[in-house]
C-alpha cells in the first residue's frame, strides 16, 4: 500500500511546537505565530466565557479572538511595555485591538487555528473573524 505510517508511528515523530510567519502587509512585517495546546485554546475559551442572561454563560467572540492571539503570537508580544505605553493599552489583549486591523486580526487568528490543526474549517474562521 505505499509508504503508509501507521498513527501510533505518526504520534511518536510528532510534535505540537510548530510556528509560522503571517505577513502584514500595512506593516512591512512578519508575525511569528504558533500552535495552540489543548490547555492553551481552554484557557482562551475560560477568558472568554462571560456571565449571559439569567444566569447563562455565553462566549465573547472579541475576548476570545484577543486570548488566541496573545497565546499565539510569539513575535510581536503584545504585551511589551513599549507597545502598552505607545497604543495606551491597559493589557494585551487590548493593546491587539488597538494596534491590528479587524483584518490583521482575522489572518493571525487564521494562522494560529490552522497551526493548532483546524485547517480551513469555514465555521471556526467566521467565528474568529467576527
Amino acid at each position: 500500500m505505499g509508504n503508509t505510517t501507521s498513527g501510533l508511528d505518526a504520534l511518536l515523530g510528532a510534535t505540537i511546537d510548530q510556528t509560522a510567519q503571517v505577513y502584514i502587509a500595512r506593516l512591512k512585517a512578519n508575525f511569528t505565530v504558533r500552535a495552540l495546546s489543548n490547555e492553551d485554546l481552554r484557557k482562551a475559551n475560560e477568558r472568554a466565557t462571560v456571565p449571559g442572561a439569567k444566569g447563562t454563560k455565553t462566549l465573547d467572540n472579541q475576548l476570545f479572538n484577543a486570548a488566541v492571539i496573545t497565546k499565539g503570537c510569539v513575535d510581536p508580544d503584545f504585551s511589551d511595555k513599549r507597545l502598552l505605553e505607545k497604543y495606551e493599552a491597559s493589557d494585551a489583549s487590548d493593546c491587539i485591538a488597538k494596534a491590528l486591523l479587524p483584518g490583521e486580526l482575522a489572518k493571525v487568528i487564521q494562522a494560529i487555528l490552522d497551526l493548532s490543526g483546524f485547517g480551513d474549517e469555514d465555521a471556526l474562521i467566521e467565528d474568529a473573524k467576527n
